[in-house]
């Protein structure tokens, strides 16, 4: 049994294919690179527009998507990124050089999850042995993408430098406002409620 990451693009036909792979490419890459330690199996793009990997635990995947969806921050990617953390059975060998040729339930039930059709899915989705856990991390996520949703492109560089700082005056002089003016933007744009969601998810998880 095995943790289990597979993600896609949301809508990726909206977007020119070329630009989107190399797009999708990069973070990847970047990722593997940051994660490199924790992966049984690195991220590996399996279409042009999809991805899978397999962490080593729950805590890797969790910090997967954070790196990813901070990422697409860091780079102004326009697009967002649908994710499925599945528990399961992989009854090959893990390929610890690139996530090909494997298979088994585990990695067929990711995938349909994943490819669900339905108008209402989650762009994050867990299925994992424990339901209450399950449940909790479907929730939390939930809630954190509607946070994510709110913001806009022009604002990606100021959010991720608030996420990575509490110190408001030392990111007013980065993006030349006042104190005050980062405290409210702080406030409106729902930083400190994202940290503190993240920070809830990744303590939840870090002894499982």
């Amino acid at each position: 049994m095995h943790y289990i990451l597979m993600g896609d693009v949301v809508s990726s036909k909206d977007y020119d294919s070329q630009t989107l792979q190399k797009q999708l490419d990069n973070i990847t890459e970047s990722c593997n690179n940051a994660l490199r330690d924790d992966l049984l199996s690195p991220y590996t793009i399996t279409l042009g527009d999809e991805f899978q990997g397999i962490p080593n635990s729950l805590l890797t995947a969790i910090r997967t998507l954070f790196y990813y969806e901070e990422e697409c921050l860091r780079q102004n990617l326009n697009f967002k990124l649908h994710y499925v953390v599945h528990y399961g059975k992989i009854e090959t060998e893990i390929n610890p050089e690139i996530a090909y040729e494997m298979m088994g339930p585990g990695l067929t039930q990711a995938r349909e999850l994943l490819g669900s059709k339905k108008r209402d899915r989650k762009r994050f989705q867990f299925l994992l042995d424990n339901t209450v856990l399950t449940q909790q991390l479907n929730r939390l996520f939930e809630v954190m993408d509607s946070i994510i949703r709110s913001w806009k492109m022009d604002d990606y560089q100021l959010i991720l430098d608030m996420i990575n700082n509490d110190n408001n005056a030392e990111v007013g002089e980065k993006h030349g406002k006042n104190r005050d003016q980062i405290w409210k933007r702080r406030k409106t744009l729902m930083v400190h409620e994202y940290n503190l969601i993240k920070e809830s998810i990744v303590t939840s998880t870090e002894h499982l």
